[in-house]
């Protein structure tokens, strides 16, 4: 495994240079893709070996920080062709670069005992895709928000041939958007569906966290779809949604997985 995770680390380095590098070339190296995919895969294989070496009965927060980092690292790679994303790939890349030393240096029996029987699989395979797309739409607000500053400050100069036009990234921002607020919203279904009772102890805090987001998110697309509403209030309303889902996915495993453990 420690193999596999050096030469996985060396392609999501080199694949964040490469890409980095590209922001100042007038087209990105048509190769370049092959460096992320490699990655991917390795990555793929790794997380398989850590949660396979203990019958998948455990899914503590490094394995789930890394998942999340693989559904990022993916996104990315299918939008590899999108300009307004090249910006994004390198940060995402060292993330998921770091999520995996963290995982493999956690015990793989460390964390919450998981019981996928009952749909619970489901439950979570659909709660850490909506987390993913929501968290890539935070990192498309950040980048409108910093586009937006440079327009602002007179320095449009600086966007020509290394950032996205501004409408772009916000047609894009809502489109992930809405997918990830659909997919929260099958996420929670499935809870209620699956799960015996979302409000019990140790679930009411993510439950009640996890739909404040989802008002969230549904009022951005409210104002956005219906009233029209476009520009800073709903990119940072956006971003505070997001942080609210972190504090509710991985605030109570925070707590469980380390807290709780010392």
């Amino acid at each position: 495994m420690i193999i596999l995770l050096l030469i996985t680390l060396a392609l999501y380095v080199v694949s964040a240079i490469v890409v980095w590098r590209g922001l100042t070339r007038a087209q990105a190296v048509r190769w370049q893709w092959l460096l992320p995919f490699a990655a991917l895969l390795c990555h793929a294989g790794l997380l398989w070996s850590y949660l396979k070496s203990d019958d998948f009965d455990h899914l503590n927060i490094t394995s789930s920080l890394s998942t999340v980092a693989f559904l990022l690292s993916a996104l990315t790679l299918v939008k590899n062709k999108r300009a307004n994303s090249l910006l994004l790939r390198p940060i995402i890349y060292i993330f998921a670069a770091v999520s995996l030393v963290l995982m493999v240096a956690s015990p793989v029996n460390w964390g919450a005992s998981v019981d996928i029987a009952n749909g619970l699989a489901i439950h979570i395979v659909l709660s850490l895709l909506a987390y993913a797309v929501l968290v890539l739409a935070s990192l498309y607000a950040v980048q409108i928000l910093y586009l937006t500053y440079l327009l602002k400050h007179h320095r449009s100069n600086l966007l020509t041939g290394y950032f996205p036009p501004l409408m772009t990234v916000e047609r894009y921002f809502f489109r992930l958007v809405a997918t990830g607020t659909l997919m929260l919203l099958l996420a929670i279904s499935s809870g209620f569906i699956f799960l015996d009772n979302m409000f019990e102890q140790g679930q009411a805090h993510k439950t009640i966290l996890t739909f404040i987001a989802l008002i969230i998110y549904a009022m951005v697309l409210f104002f956005h779809r219906v009233r029209k509403v476009r520009g800073r209030s709903l990119v940072i309303a956006s971003v505070v949604g997001s942080g609210i889902l972190t504090l509710a996915y991985f605030g109570s495993r925070m707590v469980r997985d380390i807290l709780l453990s010392m």
